[in-house]
């Protein structure tokens, strides 16, 4: 028999069941509206009175769907008239609950409480029923975490164990950020135990809440614990009684608390932000039961995230499970190393298993940025959106990826689900001007033209679309037209404070390229500020224009403002953030390739049309800086400073010529030319004396002159072929012709005149024969003797690039000397920036 009580009600001793009348559509009376309190009712039941729960009542985002009270001491018979409020102030026994929840509600419960956990915002969460407990994940961006909740009943308590937590794009272990998530939802209802977070006392915190709300005493739950758990349909449910033994534990279960009891330390610590302290720990942990997959694959995750580790952690993976079996640890691992096709098998693997549909997606994501071509790419990014659609990213990277195959319909098939996805007008705008600049990219005009339409649509006074409609219109052919667009756009960004340096720009491009008018060109150029982002292709188009206009001051002064911008943007770079343009001063446009370029274009100007050969060397000489290794560059920098190295030699005009010295004629003179001897030759050469007969008299000996301790001395007075059958020990080419010095010239003459007129010869045989690498050498030996040192980098730069190893290793010390005398004396004379070109070239022979 059973008796209930509503308020606002009197109490029945008996409840009738509803009539038929009240269940048909539109009979009865009016549905009782929700109620903020719980309805119970009095029980009869073997004797026993007792207190029920009525219906179900929330409590949060829980259900308690079952509850009985036990009232003790009640004799027979009993007044039963006054319902539960006449036993409200007897306290107790429960002795049964039964809580349910939904994972949606709990799921909305909870989001809340993880608001900036990947940043600002909230992220996408998901809580969802699996075998044995609970899968949790949450997403933001290109950031996902996923992990598997176990959950074990101890007494009144639950224990909530997170295991196989896995990621993309994370900053911190993926199992630290599960376990920090899963203390954020429980708050103060639970606490961390051994890398488990522990909901005590569960059950009173429950009764405490529902029955004093009712109007009844909080019962008595000594005796009472956990007697199941399940997952099944979308919802979790818990019941616990009295007297019941406690339920068995999963597999599971049993698993995530051994693992608890082994790395509980370690999770902590790692939870706390000590990374090299859990680091220890897990490693301690392993120590103790070896080659374990899940403390194995936590360590590696640790060390992933360190950086700079993953040969270190690959093999504490490949230890426990093959690489391609550990999913996302694996792939990141994998590609980490640089084993591409590895990382995309285990990220495949990872995608196909994940049952998290963002994660999974992410995975594909990551795997088509590793696939060399684009049909790879494109299944992979196809995948990607079957398990996630509404992901932005991998339908812009599809978008992308449609358009390389020119799959233009494709692609825009992609930007009207994006645009479809977006919210509000300004939104909408955004993904239909991204689309639009990625297929006028393709040099797809027409359909960038219909997407630039679009994006005006929505924003009809936005001058970065007008401006996009005005590049399509050119592109298509309409040029008159897009200039039209081009000046409209540059009011509006006029009018609305926006930058319209870019604008200016292109409005400057279109003068001088559609209408022919460059003085006005240069005008629009010209008023780009320096500090602008534009700036740099300003001032050499500039000087460009003002070149075709013959106007070489203003494109000099234009060229100048130039090489002092990138200058200024290089100023305390060392040489290793040179050339990835970092460091102070201001950006560099379009990268470090794109301003060097620019800097060989000034040069050529500066060469050309002026005829500046010092102005091209330095801008040459800074283009450098940034493109160290650019065979052009490197061309054109040989060139210009061999062509100034004749100059810089000849003696200045005001300078009192002296009185020259007489030639002596061919046949009397004599030079004696030391050739180092290569690397090949087994005997050290010997002096070889090739004379002719003399035409007139004969040539009157002089005492030999000793040759150098580190040059075998070579007396050369015609042109001989040495045998070349043993390359091991002679030369293989022609030496050019000598001279011998006449009776009584001083020896040091072979410094001055002599070496000039020597050099010339060697360098005509260079030209001739440049494998001659003796010649080369000797061509060397006379530069370094003359001081002519840019000629002489010029030639051990070249020999250098076309020789092998062996040559490389015998020039490379006489480039470092020559580069430190260049060095040396530019810092002496004032030229610090071109001191900078030496000390960086030399630094990156060292290294």
């Amino acid at each position: 028999m059973a008796a209930g009580q509503r308020r606002g009600r009197s109490a029945r001793a008996l409840g009738l069941p509803p009539s038929l009348r009240a269940l048909a559509p539109g009979g009865g009376a009016a549905p009782r509206p929700p109620d903020d309190r719980p309805v119970l009712r009095l029980a009869v039941s073997k004797g026993a009175l007792a207190i029920e729960l009525g219906e179900p009542f929330a409590l949060g985002p829980l259900r308690v769907t079952e509850l009985v009270v036990r009232l003790a001491g009640v004799r027979f018979p009993v007044d039963l008239s006054g319902g539960v409020a006449r036993f409200r102030h007897r306290r107790g026994q429960l002795a049964q609950i039964a809580v349910e929840a939904q994972g949606t509600d709990l799921t909305a419960w909870a989001a809340p409480r993880l608001r900036g956990f990947f940043g600002e915002g909230t992220p996408q969460l998901l809580i969802a029923p699996i075998e044995d407990g609970a899968l949790v994940a949450l997403r933001s961006g290109e950031a996902a975490l996923a992990f598997d909740v176990a959950v074990a009943p101890a007494e009144r308590a639950l224990r909530l164990l997170p295991e196989r937590a896995r990621g993309v794009g994370l900053e911190a272990p993926p199992h630290a950020l599960a376990l920090r998530a899963l203390s954020l939802i429980a708050g103060a209802h639970g606490r961390l135990v051994e890398g488990a977070v522990v909901l005590d006392a569960a059950v009173e915190r429950i009764v405490r809440v529902l029955l004093p709300a009712a109007g009844a005493r909080a019962p008595a739950v000594a005796g009472v614990q956990w007697t199941a758990t399940a997952a099944e349909a979308g919802r979790f449910r818990a019941e616990g009684a009295l007297g019941e033994m406690p339920p068995a534990l999963s597999d599971r279960a049993l698993r995530a608390l051994e693992v608890a009891e082994l790395a509980g330390a370690a999770d902590e610590l790692a939870l706390a932000g000590g990374l090299d302290e859990a680091r220890h720990a897990y490693l301690s942990a392993l120590e103790r039961a070896p080659r374990h997959p899940e403390i194995s694959s936590r360590l590696a995750w640790l060390d992933l995230v360190i950086g700079e580790r993953a040969e270190g952690a690959l093999s504490t993976v490949v230890e426990a499970m093959p690489a391609v079996d550990a999913g996302l640890l694996g792939g990141a691992l994998l590609e980490a190393v640089g084993d591409r096709d590895g990382a995309f098998s285990a990220l495949a693997r990872a995608a196909h298993a994940e049952p998290y549909g963002p994660l999974a997606a992410l995975a594909w994501l990551r795997a088509a940025r590793l696939a060399d071509t684009f049909d790879v790419r494109l299944d992979a990014l196809n995948l990607g959106v079957a398990r996630a659609p509404g992901l932005e990213s991998l339908r812009w990277a599809r978008l992308e990826a449609r358009l390389d195959v020119a799959d233009v319909r494709g692609a825009l098939a992609d930007a009207e689900h994006l645009e479809a996805s977006a919210r509000g007008p300004d939104a909408r705008h955004a993904v239909y001007r991204r689309a639009a600049e990625m297929v006028l990219a393709r040099g797809h005009a027409a359909d960038a033209r219909a997407l630039f339409e679009r994006a005006l649509r929505y924003a009809p006074e936005s001058p970065d679309a007008v401006a996009g409609l005005a590049r399509s219109l050119r592109a298509a052919g309409e040029g008159r037209r897009a200039l039209d667009l081009l000046a409209r756009a540059r009011a509006l960004a006029a009018r609305s404070g926006a930058p319209a340096s870019a604008l200016d720009l292109e409005l400057a491009r279109g003068l001088a390229e559609i209408a022919g008018d460059l003085p006005a060109a240069v005008a629009r150029a010209r008023a780009i500020a320096p500090g602008a982002p534009e700036a740099l292709e300003a001032r050499l188009l500039e000087g460009r224009w003002c070149a075709e206009l013959g106007d070489l001051g203003g494109a000099s002064v234009a060229l100048g403002r130039l090489r002092d911008a990138v200058e200024l943007a290089l100023q305390g770079r060392g040489a290793d953030d040179v050339g990835s343009a970092r460091g102070r001063g201001a950006p560099l446009g379009g990268g470090p390739a794109a301003v060097a370029a620019m800097l060989a274009e000034a040069a050529e100007i500066e060469e050309q049309s002026r005829g500046d050969l010092l102005a091209a060397q330095r801008h040459l000489g800074l283009a450098l800086r940034l493109r160290p290794r650019d065979p052009g560059i490197l061309a054109s920098f040989r060139r210009v400073s061999g062509e100034l190295a004749p100059r810089a030699a000849a003696p200045s005009v005001g300078a009192a010529p002296g009185p020259a010295p007489p030639r002596p004629r061919a046949t009397e003179q004599r030079i004696e030319v030391h050739v180092p001897a290569p690397r090949r030759r087994t005997l050290p050469p010997e002096p070889v004396e090739i004379a002719s007969a003399p035409a007139v008299a004969p040539v009157v000996p002089r005492p030999p002159v000793a040759p150098t301790p580190v040059d075998a001395g070579l007396l050369i007075e015609e042109m001989p072929t040495l045998d070349n059958a043993d390359t091991s020990t002679e030369l293989t080419a022609p030496v050019p012709p000598s001279v011998t010095l006449a009776e009584g010239q001083s020896p040091l003459a072979r410094g001055g005149f002599d070496d000039e007129l020597l050099a010339d010869r060697l360098a005509d045989r260079v030209r001739a024969d440049p494998t001659d690498h003796g010649v080369a050498m000797a061509l060397a030996d006379v530069l370094a003797r003359l001081g002519r040192d840019l000629d002489l980098l010029a030639l051990l730069s070249a020999r250098m690039e076309e020789g092998d190893d062996a040559v490389r290793q015998e020039i490379a010390p006489r480039r470092r000397d020559v580069l430190a005398r260049l060095a040396a004396r530019a810092r002496d004379e004032g030229r610090d920036a071109e001191a900078e070109l030496y000390e960086m070239l030399l630094h990156a022979d060292v290294s």
